[in-house]
């Protein structure tokens, strides 16, 4: 039987049925929509949330930092060939000037590499960690733990350090002496994650490798 050989009673009750499963589909739509708008609402303030939290806590540890390195200034970033000559660098290590075309691999060396080299990584926001060739064990292992994969960090040995430790940045170098001939203590790594936080990437050509 079609819709034309309804009765007029048994069409009311067709349309009434129809009615009600179209308002039942809305009322399920607009609950579906209440329910996906306050989820999206509630994951936008858990966000939000820790957005705030992480800005917070980023600028407390920037503001707990202390920092120890002193301003070098810029001699420049003029390419040189492998065992050419240059005029002196103005601190030890150097921290800017003349370099190499060709920069270092990151990551922990046992023999001294050229610091020409590695003034090139320092131009790409390395952070250069070197140690006197004589320095204790447990240091150098304390040193080299500041490498991490894939971290703009190089340490070595450099026998012409006139400290223990050197830590160059582009522009910025501390130097110090460890308080314990064998180790370094809290506020010394301390001192070392400071200047890794403030002044990696911090070189002319940050984006480079």
């Amino acid at each position: 039987m079609n819709m034309n050989e309804l009765l007029p009673k048994e069409l009311y009750e067709q349309k009434k049925e129809e009615k009600l499963i179209g308002e039942k589909r809305t009322s399920q739509f607009m609950m579906f929509k209440k329910i996906l708008i306050w989820v999206l609402l509630v994951l936008s303030i858990i966000a939000l949330i820790l957005w705030i939290t992480d800005t917070y806590w980023r600028a407390q540890k920037i503001t707990l930092r202390k920092i120890y390195a002193v301003e070098i200034p810029d001699q420049g970033r003029n390419h040189i060939n492998v065992g050419a000559s240059h005029p002196a660098y103005n601190s030890n290590p150097p921290t800017s000037g003349w370099h190499y075309e060709e920069w270092e691999s990151k990551g922990v060396y046992k023999k001294q590499q050229s610091d020409e080299g590695l003034v090139h990584n320092l131009e790409h926001g390395y952070i250069w960690i070197s140690y006197r060739p004589d320095s204790d064990s447990e240091i150098i292992n304390q040193l080299e733990n500041f490498y991490g994969f894939g971290k703009k960090i190089i340490v070595e040995p450099r026998k012409e350090n006139d400290k223990v430790i050197a830590l160059a940045a582009w522009g910025w170098l501390d130097k110090f002496n460890p308080r314990s001939g064998d180790s370094l203590n809290e506020t010394e790594l301390k001192r070392i994650q400071d200047f890794i936080d403030a002044y990696m990437n911090q070189g002319p050509e940050p984006s480079a490798p």
